[in-house]
């Protein structure tokens, strides 16, 4: 309560005698059926709940009862009970006094509340007092009030009820960088496209189906980076697009450079406090900021055409030089073999003499590097995993929720299945290759290597169909050489993040080969030596 007076007295006025102030009624929406039904209510029975009424100096305001003084109207009433209130002037405490009358009766909703909020703060009141006027905190209105600087679609999304509140601070994210993605966020929430669920738990897997709806043409231009995107589905201007034809240029593999570009321009929508599940991805909406990194990646096209086009010109330079040599004096055999002798002589102590510089250089830059750099995380990453990219890429479609999809369906006989779809293998591919590109530190891209070799290791691949399993051997497991103790590290590795199921038949694969060379020494025991078993 605030510190005023507030004084009531109960009356019956004349229906004429009582004004209404255009955009006063908190509610915006108004049902035609419901009307007709509260009319006939007032017709049969009268107004059981007396309006709120504003006492002035020429006549009485209406605060709250806007629908029941229309139904009243409607139903041909003259005189209606009213509430006189006296307190304090303005139309800041009236605007209070009806939006809290609304509020106890029946709730409003988010944004409507707002926009009450709004009008009172207009009318002078700041937010603390509107605050103790109807009883909430200020905290609360202005959390409300920030709802107001949403979009349009946005809002009434809200309004509706298609967009719940516990989504409205990713939407805000959204709509603070790009307003017409969040538009668009909105109006698929309310053809059920995405569903809010998705909007609170998995904001990039909802902007990622925004993307494709782009590029069927019914959403707004959305580019996932880092990420592949083809050409012919963004809106570049007509010169650029000719010269990426021209220089052979079909799509773009938006890398974290591009990513990092976004950022510092101010136009990637991103989620950096939902923490890295699985790979890290960022959007761009500003049509003006692709076209240029579009442009950027079209123009390093065009530098290796022009490299190669030299390239070619000097190639076919010395072809012509050499024909024009034939002409000259041929050699003789003897001379020719000679010259071939000490060319091939020279080349040999040249390699040697380069090799030795090679090993030289190299223990002097990486004998014991000072720090690891994303450089030499990622030459390792890419050699381990380039001989393992199709069971990584298997183990990832099990093992990263984010790429399955599951369907629920309903039998006959009412019971719920669910059934899980994994991504194609080229998919799962091109997962991994992303996932690997996108780590940002030289401990993340090792730690994503690890990773995905325990996947494709570990990974049980009975949750497929026989024709889709995939099982992978860990390279030394049957042999010897650089790799026999491999197993070993990758076992102790697997040992801190195995569930039981998976951790039981490690300890059996592992205690097997044990077995077999206890077996073997006792059969070694048993059997006599030569010269034993010429005494006996």
């Amino acid at each position: 309560m605030t510190g005023d007076t507030t004084t009531t007295t109960l009356a019956v006025l004349p229906i004429d005698a009582i004004s209404v102030r255009e955009g006063w009624n908190p509610r915006s929406g108004d049902d035609d059926i419901e009307h007709q039904a509260l009319a006939d209510s007032v017709r049969a029975q009268g107004i059981l709940q007396p309006l709120l009424v504003e006492r002035t100096d020429e006549r009485a305001v209406l605060l709250d009862g806007h629908r029941r003084l229309a139904a009243a109207r409607a139903a041909g009433i003259t005189d209606v009970p009213v509430i006189e209130r006296t307190g304090e002037d303005g139309e800041a405490p009236q605007l209070a006094a009806a939006l809290a009358a609304n509020m106890r009766r029946r709730g409003l909703d988010p944004i409507e509340e707002a926009r009450a909020y709004e009008r009172a703060a207009k009318a002078g009141w700041p937010q603390r007092r509107i605050a103790e006027a109807v009883g909430c905190s200020p905290r609360h209105v202005s959390q409300r009030l920030r709802l107001l600087r949403l979009p349009h679609g946005v809002q009434e999304a809200i309004g509706g009820g298609a967009l719940p509140l516990s989504a409205v601070p990713t939407v805000e994210t959204i709509a603070a960088v790009a307003p017409a993605v969040a538009d668009a966020l909105a109006a698929a929430l309310a053809t059920g496209t995405i569903t809010a669920a998705e909007v609170s738990d998995h904001p990039e897997g909802a902007l990622t189906e925004l993307a494709q709806d782009e590029a069927n043409g019914k959403g707004p231009s959305l580019v996932a980076v880092p990420g592949y995107q083809d050409l012919a589905a963004l809106p570049l201007h007509a010169d650029l697009a000719a010269r990426a034809v021209a220089s052979g240029v079909t799509g773009v593999s938006f890398s974290a450079e591009d990513m990092d570009a976004a950022r510092a321009f101010g136009c990637l929508i991103e989620f950096p406090d939902r923490g890295d599940r699985y790979w890290h991805r960022g959007f761009v909406a500003d049509p003006a900021f692709i076209a240029d990194r579009v442009a950027l990646h079209v123009e390093r096209a065009e530098e290796r055409a022009r490299q190669e086009a030299e390239r070619r010109a000097t190639a076919q330079a010395e072809t012509a030089s050499a024909g024009a040599d034939d002409d000259a004096a041929a050699e003789s055999d003897e001379d020719r073999r000679r010259r071939e002798r000490r060319e091939a002589a020279e080349n040999r102590r040249a390699a040697r003499l380069a090799n030795l510089d090679l090993g030289r250089r190299a223990l002097l830059a990486y004998g014991e590097p000072a720090d690891v750099t994303m450089a030499l995380a990622r030459a390792v990453a890419l050699v381990a995993l380039h001989h393992h990219a199709q069971d990584a890429a298997q183990g990832l479609r099990l093992t990263h929720e984010r790429l399955q999809r599951t369907e629920t369906t309903t039998t006959k006989a009412g019971a719920t299945r669910e059934r899980v779809r994994y991504p194609e293998r080229h998919e799962a591919e091109t997962a991994l290759t992303e996932w690997i590109e996108a780590a940002r530190t030289p401990a993340q891209v090792l730690g994503r290597t690890v990773q995905a070799l325990l996947a494709a290791f570990y990974a049980d691949q009975e949750a497929l169909p026989q024709s889709e399993r995939r099982a992978a051997d860990i390279p030394g497991r049957y042999g010897s050489g650089i790799a026999a103790p491999l197993p070993g590290v990758m076992d102790g590795l697997a040992r801190d993040v195995l569930p039981e199921r998976l951790a039981t038949r490690l300890r059996e694969r592992v205690a097997w080969p044990q077995r077999a060379t206890a077996l073997d020494a006792d059969e070694d025991q048993a059997v006599p030596a030569d010269g034993e078993a010429q005494a006996a």
